[in-house]
């Protein structure tokens, strides 16, 4: 599973939107997340990947498919 997948079906548990609708393309603001949805999404995050991802960071990222770049990005440099 790619972390787009992942991502998608983390928001889709954790907000109540149907996964199945979700891909990379999609914006939060299609979503209608606020910021304090992209707060909460941003601990869980955090919490998930090990690795600090701020609201802002994904206010900036706008898509599910930046958001995972984000991430993917934040772990690689954990381990060089």
């Amino acid at each position: 599973m790619t972390t787009t997948q992942q991502i998608s079906a983390l928001i889709g548990k954790n907000f109540s939107v149907e996964s199945k609708e979700l891909s990379g393309a999609t914006d939060f603001e299609s979503l209608e997340f606020d910021s304090l949805v992209l707060v909460e999404l941003a601990v869980i995050l955090t919490r998930d990947y090990g690795v600090e991802i701020t609201d802002e960071e994904l206010a900036e990222a706008e898509t599910i498919g930046a958001t995972a770049a984000l991430v993917n990005s934040k772990t690689r440099a954990l381990t060089v």
